[in-house]
């Protein structure tokens, strides 16, 4: 609502800025999806776009950089801030994504990545949890790139807003699914008492007694 009130054309319908095939079409559209995670934008809308222009590959491309660009920024900013989370998110927020990221790891981070708020949230709870690096990109590249593939496709057979809509909750209800899939398939990991180490290979904590 405060980019609408804003009345910034880039960031409202960035649609005109990315109709010429060119290095600068393409950056434009690499970088509003990474600054997504900052101020909220309608990224399908960018995708579509981008699949228009450069084709469903081309386009697919260019949506996932942006899209793990943007888990990249999140992801940091977590790794960072790391306790005072509550101080850049509302509190519900951080811990409704924290209790994802803590119980389903890298799950979480896939099927979160279609969904506003949520994949920022998500972003920014991965790194304040620790997650190692390899698992947490590996993850958001996964994860970006089902919806990169459809938004970017409906761009390229040329699909109108009403499409794109529709786009986005066939996306939204894919990511559902996986996630209840998911949830029935993954055991829940036990509980752990305060102070004990994560899961090798899923989080890890910011500093150990590594001995240095």
């Amino acid at each position: 609502m405060l980019v609408e009130a804003a009345g910034i054309p880039l960031l409202t319908d960035p649609r005109s800025w990315l109709g010429s095939y060119s290095v600068v079409a393409a950056a434009i559209g690499v970088a509003l999806l990474v600054v997504d995670v900052l101020v909220p934008l309608p990224a399908s809308v960018v995708m579509v776009a981008l699949g228009a222009t450069f084709g469903w590959a081309g386009g697919m491309a260019l949506s996932v950089v942006g899209s793990v660009g943007s888990f990249a920024v999140g992801y940091y900013i977590g790794r960072r801030s790391k306790g005072s989370l509550k101080t850049v998110l509302p509190g519900g927020d951080v811990t409704r994504a924290a209790a994802m990221v803590e119980r389903w790891g890298m799950l979480a981070i896939v099927v979160s990545r279609p969904l506003p708020l949520l994949a920022e949230t998500v972003a920014f709870s991965t790194g304040a949890f620790g997650m190692r690096p390899l698992a947490a990109f590996s993850a958001a590249v996964i994860g970006a790139a089902g919806p990169a593939a459809a938004f970017s496709y409906a761009g390229w057979r040329g699909a109108t807003t009403a499409d794109g809509i529709i786009v986005f909750l066939l996306v939204a209800l894919a990511s559902g699914i996986c996630w209840f899939a998911g949830r029935r398939l993954t055991p829940a990991p036990a509980a752990q008492p305060p102070g004990d180490p994560a899961p090798a290979g899923q989080l890890q904590g910011d500093e150990g007694p590594s001995g240095h």
